[in-house]
């Protein structure tokens, strides 16, 4: 158990943090050992950890995670595992939802060509439901020209390409024994931290050559 001095410090969270996550119910209550003395649980370092992670790597609201924690397949002592099966709720499941017709009416876009966006991949709607991350993702290709569109369809060759090595490595971390919940924070942070880092460094690399010559 940690005092609240130590949790502060041992979590890189401050205080007024701390008591409002803990207001939200995102950490379990203190054990009250005297009047105005309270011993915190050790897991809540790793816990706050994962709440940090979730914001930072996923945007995540507090409505998300409070979401995620109480669902009742979350495991506290695994958070990264429940988080592959439980990703929808953290994946914009909270987002105001758009019907089909309220997209194409907005866009100017037939039915037909926002189905089209879909079946290549463009747009992901999570059961057939369209929430405000897809509103956001087409607006911004609706402002696109023929060749962004082009660099579009590049990035999607690359997804087709990248995705069954990607989930070969998810699969591979979830029939892990020991470390499991290590494993899958490794693999998230190759997907979320790594992998964007790479494809926008060599891009601003390549650029910086371009504009010396």
């Amino acid at each position: 158990m940690l005092k609240m001095n130590d949790l502060v410090k041992f979590s890189q969270t401050p205080k007024s943090t701390i008591l409002y996550y803990m207001k939200e119910g995102l950490l379990p209550e203190p054990v009250k050992d005297k009047p105005n003395f309270h011993l915190y649980d050790e897991r809540c370092v790793a816990l706050l950890a994962f709440i940090k992670y979730l914001q930072t790597n996923f945007n995540a609201s507090i409505s998300q995670i409070k979401d995620l924690f109480t669902h009742p397949e979350f495991d506290w002592q695994n958070p990264y595992e429940s988080l592959i099966s439980l990703i929808a709720i953290i994946m914009g499941a909270e987002n105001e939802t758009f019907s089909p017709e309220a997209l194409c009416q907005e866009f100017g876009i037939s039915e037909q060509v926002l189905n089209q966006m879909v079946d290549e991949g463009l747009l992901n709607p999570r059961n057939g439901i369209f929430t405000g991350k897809e509103r956001e993702i087409l607006a911004i290709i609706y402002r696109c020209n023929e060749a962004e569109r082009a660099m579009l369809n590049s990035y999607l060759q690359a997804a087709k390409t990248l995705a069954p090595q990607e989930v070969d490595l998810t699969i591979s971390a979830i029939k892990e024994n020991e470390q499991k919940d290590e494993r899958l924070k490794h693999l998230f942070d190759l997907l979320l931290v790594v992998k964007p880092y790479l494809l926008n460094m060599k891009t601003l690399a390549v650029y910086q050559q371009e504009i010396q010559l």
